[in-house]
């Protein structure tokens, strides 16, 4: 895999392309946006911030099986124009501030993803000797019960009531998706998205697997459906409506604020589908950071369809 890094900053410039070349990759990392046309040919990825964000759109437009690759150390919502109008672009990797590359594991990852490693284990997201709880849902009441275990085992940590609540209600979100909106019958039809008030009891082939986990420094909750209904659009298309404030879909049954919901909640969320095989859900919070700096800081977002 050819990559090429478009960055402002040398000293992060080299930094993200040594982390290439350590995943087995060939990187070239530039300064000068005139100096890319050079540099193109042969190449499977451009890699820039969102500030040269027009650049990557038009190259990757232009030249079919190039994938573009952002990072910010903005809000999300302006990335969210590119991934949402541009096909060839599906990942954007939040940084601390524009010093400061992105984090290293999520480079890692996401070149070892590129060059098509399968979905990594939740374990990947965590420093060795993590604690993980699987949740079961089989039900409405187990609904109702997984958002309060949840809430129990972040507020075993010790950190701000609010982080907890704020979890619980994603891992309450993530649910109803993949109770209510994922299922389908026989003839590829929704069997329970059209009333998210109904109580539901799902068949064993129906299930969802949850965990939440944690290493002291990051939390993580993760669920994966059976379905693999999950699209692009809803994800970026939804995420970015909710940012806008614009009007909600309410064309599935619910009220179209889960991706908000997910965003609010999450330092990272990376998507992954395997279409009418399973969608999994993987969102990350940093422990360490306080809720004034979380509110403002920039963030990941990742989907990946094989």
């Amino acid at each position: 895999m050819q990559v090429v890094i478009l960055e402002r900053n040398k000293l992060v410039g080299r930094k993200v392309a040594r982390l290439f070349v350590a995943t087995g990759a060939e990187a070239v990392a530039i300064d000068d946006p005139a100096a890319l046309p050079a540099v193109l040919d042969g190449v499977n990825v451009l890699c820039a911030d969102t500030f040269d964000g027009d650049l990557v759109a038009e190259q990757v437009r232009a030249r079919p099986g190039l994938r573009g690759v952002l990072w910010t150390a903005e809000p999300l919502r302006r990335s969210l124009r590119y991934l949402v109008e541009t096909a060839a672009i599906d990942h954007v990797l939040g940084r601390r501030d524009f010093e400061s590359p992105p984090r290293a594991w999520e480079v890692a990852m996401l070149a070892r993803r590129l060059q098509g490693m399968s979905a990594p284990p939740l374990g990947a997201y965590l420093d060795w000797g993590f604690t993980a709880v699987d949740i079961a849902v089989r039900d409405t009441a187990d609904r109702d019960a997984a958002a309060a275990r949840i809430q129990d085992f972040v507020g075993s940590l010790q950190v701000p009531r609010r982080i907890a609540e704020m979890f619980s209600e994603l891992g309450h979100e993530l649910i109803m998706n993949a109770m209510y909106g994922a299922p389908i019958d026989a003839d590829g039809r929704p069997k329970y998205a059209g009333d998210r008030k109904a109580q539901v009891v799902l068949a064993a082939h129906e299930r969802p697997a949850m965990r939440v986990a944690t290493d002291g420094t990051w939390l993580a909750l993760q669920i994966r459906d059976p379905f693999g209904r999950l699209e692009r659009r809803h994800v970026f298309e939804g995420l970015a409506r909710g940012l806008a404030g614009g009007e909600l879909d309410r064309s599935h049954g619910g009220a179209g604020l889960g991706m908000l919901v997910c965003h609010n909640a999450s330092t990272a969320m990376f998507f992954d589908v395997i279409p009418n095989h399973h969608t999994e859900v993987t969102a990350l919070f940093e422990l360490d950071m306080n809720l004034r700096e979380f509110r403002t800081h920039a963030k990941s977002l990742h989907f990946w369809s094989h």
